[in-house]
């Protein structure tokens, strides 16, 4: 974590990086090509928000600083419309005509990114005037979101009706409408939050009506004809985690519900075998495919929509998958230098990695977003629940915290948890005699036991409620996992577009079609790789009979966070081999296409 934000944006390659996002609303080449729109507008707004939780997080003046310049300098290219975007007629926001694009492109596509673009500017500008508290920052939001609203106002234009897929992209602005009202108390802003709500409800089903559809109970890829059309995974995301910051505004429980509905639908049928959603961007039925891909993207918003939640519900579940997501497929995206990270994580061979996105050479959507994802991690670890510190996850890290009943908590966590299930929590507690504490029961969890003072009990459920004295004390937890073995068959009917979406050229034939299993221990999705000496055989070769049987040893492995030794059972044959966790198995920039495997 420390290594990605310190080069993507503490060092001189990130403030590159940046020079290169500010400069698209200079260049303004977003709908230069005439015919259809592309996306450089978003890059600065995911740059800067995760430059600001970086700053805080580090306490990092110098970096402040460059923020501070940055804006500055972008609030002066904003026209006295009010206007701030990378596309140059502000009114192109509609979706791009598909029998043009195709005789241009050599593909059709209806691609109009406008709005999209200027919902990142949005967020980003919300985000640096909390950080930095400039009353000309804020103003500069108020202006941009005001010309919006006005424009499409004076046209007639409905939001839907804009952008590209089904104008999900266009929707997602509903969060930072909701943070701006939040932050200048304007009613203008609220109330377009909300009629952008009150057209997911509608009776004539026009799209996307995400309100109405998350409520009907209908599978998602089944709301529409040709999903890949129109069902696009973090966008859609986005809007729903619009929708629970709404809720918290206007106390509206069919948002919340409608969010809790839609996290449900996914979980019975978009969930992969990586524990991301969706096909490689795609909501289209991702559960009943043997192969995985998933774009970081996809993987960051799902754990904001389980964190959300859990923040509104209490309820444990959400956490669980929150931590899968984290501990597998999105630590798999962040490359293992920090420099870069992949546009979409395999289930084999490697990782889908991009290096120019919209004629961008230091930007791309999935980097750009990776820091938010680390720091929502960092802001989930630990939340106040009921006057109690809730513990959420033991991924090794410390903290001070200040307790509503007054004191102040100092609290570090260490220990083996992801690779066996240990952590060990370190406590002291100053300005008050005791404080609730509250410890998550993982989901996988055996069984859980805890020792204090020297004294060991066993618990059960989702929760260990505890009570923590004046000064310093320490818990220990060990957490019981079994070795899951997940039988997986490739789908009845075939279908190219899963293959097409799935690979890239030079890597045709590594399409799964045979059955095969993976392992899960615990919270890890285990694979084999190069990194700790696999072969191609082993990965490649013919899978395991059905009933194969596995053990697994912790041992220790340079360059990965997690190795075992496997010891399998197959067919009168006993079989020793190291594997890893998933998320340490590819996540570097690679030439070989069959590096790593989750398949056995």
């Amino acid at each position: 974590m420390e290594r990605f934000l310190n080069r993507r944006l503490r060092s001189e390659e990130g403030r590159m990086a940046y020079r290169e996002a500010e400069d698209a609303f200079r260049n303004k080449l977003d709908d230069a090509s005439g015919i259809h729109g592309i996306w450089q507008g978003e890059f600065w707004g995911k740059w800067i928000i995760g430059a600001v939780r970086t700053a805080e997080y580090f306490d990092d003046d110098e970096l402040r600083t460059f923020i501070r310049q940055g804006l500055l300098r972008l609030l002066e290219l904003q026209e006295p419309s009010g206007y701030l975007g990378t596309y140059r007629n502000p009114m192109n926001v509609f979706p791009a005509d598909p029998i043009r694009t195709g005789s241009a492109l050599g593909w059709p596509c209806d691609w109009n990114w406008n709005i999209w673009c200027r919902k990142y500017t949005l967020w980003g500008l919300i985000e640096a005037w909390r950080l930095l508290g400039n009353p000309e920052i804020l103003k500069g939001a108020e202006l941009l979101a005001g010309h919006l609203i006005r424009s499409l106002r004076e046209h007639g234009i409905r939001l839907g009706a804009t952008g590209t897929f089904a104008g999900i992209p266009s929707g997602s602005i509903l969060k930072p409408l909701v943070l701006l009202y939040r932050a200048t108390g304007k009613h203008e802003f609220l109330n377009f939050a909300k009629s952008i709500a009150a057209d997911w409800k509608r009776g004539d089903n026009l799209a996307p009506n995400l309100i109405a559809n998350a409520l009907s109970g209908r599978p998602v890829h089944e709301w529409y004809p040709e999903p890949e059309k129109w069902a696009k995974v973090y966008e859609t995301l986005s809007c729903f985690d619009g929708l629970i910051e709404l809720y918290r505004e206007t106390g509206d429980t069919e948002l919340l519900e409608a969010a809790k509905a839609f996290h449900a639908l996914l979980r019975g049928r978009e969930y992969n075998l990586l524990f991301s959603v969706g096909f490689n961007d795609i909501f289209r039925h991702a559960a009943a495919q043997m192969n995985g891909i998933s774009e970081p993207c996809d993987v960051i918003h799902w754990m904001r929509l389980c964190y959300e939640l859990y923040l509104e519900t209490g309820e444990k579940h959400y956490l669980d998958d929150f931590e899968l997501a984290f501990l597998n497929p999105f630590l798999a995206a962040a490359y293992r230098d920090g420099g870069w990270g992949a546009r979409g994580v395999r289930s084999h061979g490697r990782h889908l990695t991009v290096f120019e996105q919209a004629g961008m050479k230091r930007n791309h959507c999935c980097v750009n977003n990776m820091p938010r994802g680390f720091l929502n991690a960092a802001r989930a670890a630990v939340t106040l629940t009921g006057g109690a510190v809730s513990v959420n996850l033991y991924v090794e890290s410390a903290g001070k915290f200040t307790l509503p009943g007054g004191g102040e908590l100092l609290l570090a966590v260490s220990g083996d948890y992801a690779g066996s299930g240990e952590a060990v929590l370190a406590l002291e507690l100053s300005g008050a005699a005791e404080a609730p504490l509250r410890l998550r029961i993982p989901g996988w969890a055996t069984s859980t036991e805890i020792e204090s003072g020297g004294r060991r009990r066993n618990a059960s459920g989702e929760w260990i409620e505890q009570t923590i004295p004046a000064g310093r004390s320490e818990l220990k937890l060990r957490f019981g996992r079994k070795l899951e073995i997940r039988r997986h068959l490739p789908p009845e009917a075939s279908d190219p577009w899963y293959e097409m979406r799935w690979g890239e050229p030079g890597m045709e034939g590594m399409y799964r079609t045979e059955p095969a299993s993976t392992l899960v221990y615990g919270p890890l999705l285990l694979a084999r790789s190069k990194f700790i000496g696999n072969t191609e055989e082993e990965m490649f070769g013919a899978a395991f009979a059905s009933d194969f049987g596995c053990r697994v040893r912790r041992i220790a492995v340079d360059g990965v966070h997690c190795a075992f030794e496997a010891e399998f059972t197959n067919g009168g044959r006993l079989i020793r081999t190291p594997v890893c966790d998933y998320a340490s198995a590819g996540n570097a920039i690679l030439d070989d296409i069959r590096f790593f495997s989750i398949y056995f």
